[in-house]
């Protein structure tokens, strides 16, 4: 492709220094996870509390633990573990890593689950390593499709940029997920039509869902990329893409079959969240009262549904003292009953938001905007504040208020920069690239965007990296067309 915009002799970049960026990268990154480690790995004053592994990543850790526990008592690796409402595949990522390494993961079990300190630095290189790697991959992808110094400068986004970068410094399972992601990118920008690397890109479409639940549509819009890109050549890649997925979903379907004798796929968490995050609140603003309150009701809203259903139910409960239809589920006595109970969950989650549009459409509009505001400073907040449980909690705290100002100032220069780079698509005419690009970001926008929570945009990012890269090469060279600034 033409390079319309040359700010400096291509020679001043190069891959090496690129691939020396990297290494740089991933360098940082062990760095800087052996110090979230020697600060962070630790337990709270209560003594068994772990500091950084909570909430949904001390649920992966102690469901990684139980398979351990089931492969050292007998158990075949595959089918071992709960049932799983969410995210199969990091807890057995995790698993792997105890087993190969011996690593034990808890403690104590009784009275309270207590992580073993230690020994968690190796697990943090070993996903860094995999992300880099990855970078290195894309790096030879998108050295064919862009200028040197544009990849330079997409790669420095994605090996620096600290929204991103955060989460290798962490248990979360976001950086395994981008690893996928750019897994799946550099596969799609070799243009292929060939049938192993379609279904390879299915398969990888499948971890991504396994990885992370909101990944389980994702090959929607890659179908949408196939059939305006490839046109009538798009039948076999569309084919075996759709059967490379499907056989990693299935084993979804299988593992849930075995452990309830019913096959479904879609997460339970996905059945919830919206009822939970966003249609409850609805209830609240429109009747004005807590959301303990509109719990309390719904709660006897499901209970009696339940009960005109025949649902066996535990006989020693109180259920005054639930608050919560979630909670409703560890009362029914058979497995098949609770997925039933989701269901409903399910439908009710949109009846509310039906029933209120105007209120759905007010709010929807208001969290979307709180959405895509960056937060480079998650994962510090998260183990300085919230995971020692100080109080308030970080995002109700002042600490939390007086960072909202650089974040959006953050959050502005970075689309300031990715407008360029949308300028720079249009006047390259790479539309089969910019397609994709954008229906991936659409695809997380409209799937999360209702939540407004920013990690869940940060996906977004490894796309926009490519908005970024472009946009501040244009960029520059523009003002430097203008002398507003100095070629050396």
């Amino acid at each position: 492709m033409k390079n319309y915009f040359s700010y400096k002799d291509s020679s001043y970049f190069t891959l090496k220094k690129i691939f020396l960026l990297i290494f740089l990268g991933f360098i940082s990154s062990i760095v800087l996870s052996n110090y979230y480690l020697v600060k962070y790995d630790k337990y709270r004053d209560d003594g068994y509390s772990h500091v950084m592994l909570k909430d949904e990543t001390m649920r992966i850790w102690y469901q990684a633990a139980k398979i351990v526990e089931d492969v050292k008592n007998g158990k075949n690796f595959f089918l071992s573990g709960d049932v799983t409402s969410t995210k199969p595949l990091p807890q057995r990522l995790v698993a792997i890593y105890s087993l190969l390494s011996g690593h034990e993961i808890i403690k104590e079990w009784k009275p309270n689950i207590k992580i073993k300190l230690g020994g968690k630095l190796p697990f943090l290189i070993i996903q860094s390593l995999a992300y880099y790697l990855a970078l290195i991959y894309l790096v030879l992808k998108i050295s064919k499709i862009f200028p040197i110094e544009n990849c330079f400068y997409i790669v420095f986004f994605l090996t620096f940029e600290h929204t991103i970068f955060q989460y290798h410094l962490s248990f979360w399972s976001e950086s395994f997920y981008f690893t996928l992601q750019i897994l799946v990118l550099g596969l799609l920008l070799g243009n292929s039509h060939k049938i192993l690397d379609n279904l390879l890109i299915g398969i990888l479409l499948g971890l991504l869902f396994l990885q992370r639940s909101v990944g389980i549509f994702y090959l929607m819009p890659i179908i949408i990329y196939f059939l305006f890109s490839y046109r009538s050549k798009s039948i076999k890649p569309i084919i075996a893409s759709v059967i490379g997925y499907t056989l990693i979903v299935s084993l979804v379907g299988f593992y849930n079959y075995k452990k309830t004798n019913l096959f479904y796929i879609f997460p339970i968490e996905g059945k919830r969240d919206i009822y939970i995050y966003f249609s409850t609140p609805l209830i609240a603003q429109k009747e004005k009262i807590n959301e303990n309150e509109v719990g309390k009701k719904e709660v006897q809203r499901f209970y009696k549904w339940l009960k005109d259903n025949n649902i066996k139910l535990k006989d020693d409960y109180d259920l005054d003292k639930i608050t919560s239809v979630e909670s409703l589920s560890h009362l029914i006595k058979n497995e098949k009953d609770i997925i039933k109970l989701y269901d409903r969950l399910n439908k009710r989650q949109y009846e509310i938001i039906f029933e209120n549009p105007l209120i759905a459409v007010k709010q929807a509009i208001k969290r979307l905007i709180h959405f895509s505001v960056l937060d480079p400073i998650h994962n510090y907040y998260y183990n300085e504040h919230r995971g020692q449980n100080k109080k308030p909690v970080f995002i109700k705290s002042k600490t939390h208020k007086n960072w909202i100002p650089y974040r959006i100032i953050y959050t502005l220069l970075i689309y300031f920069v990715c407008f360029f780079g949308l300028v720079y698509f249009l006047k390259q005419k790479n539309y089969q690239l910019l397609l994709l690009l954008l229906l991936s970001i659409f695809y997380y926008i409209i799937l999360f965007g209702w939540t407004g929570m920013p990690r869940l945009f940060v996906p977004n990012l490894i796309y926009l990296s490519f908005f970024f890269g472009n946009g501040l090469v244009l960029l520059m060279n523009l003002l430097k067309k203008n002398n507003l600034i100095i070629n050396n």
